[in-house]
């Protein structure tokens, strides 16, 4: 959940049903890749996923399309930050 002083990257979207497709292709995507994400990151990483989200739900309406691209591109960045 946001607290009130995080950023809303889904602010971008135009309309509801966007929000609401992006909100369940987070949903869809963070609970793939969660358990390997540590504990003590867990927090900060489900808002980067956010917006991974945000930015392929502008070219994409279906949800798990979406949610695909996303844990794809959020494991490829995952790899290219870490030492």
């Amino acid at each position: 959940m946001l607290r009130s002083t995080d950023p809303n990257p889904f602010a971008i979207l135009e309309d509801a049903d966007a929000i609401a497709r992006a909100t369940s292709a987070w949903e869809t995507a963070w609970s793939y890749v969660e358990q390997g994400v540590p504990p003590d990151d867990r927090e900060r990483q489900s808002q980067r996923m956010k917006f991974v989200i945000a930015s392929v739900a502008l070219g994409t309406e279906d949800t798990q399309e979406m949610a695909n691209k996303a844990v794809q591109r959020f494991l490829a960045e995952t790899r290219t930050r870490r030492p």
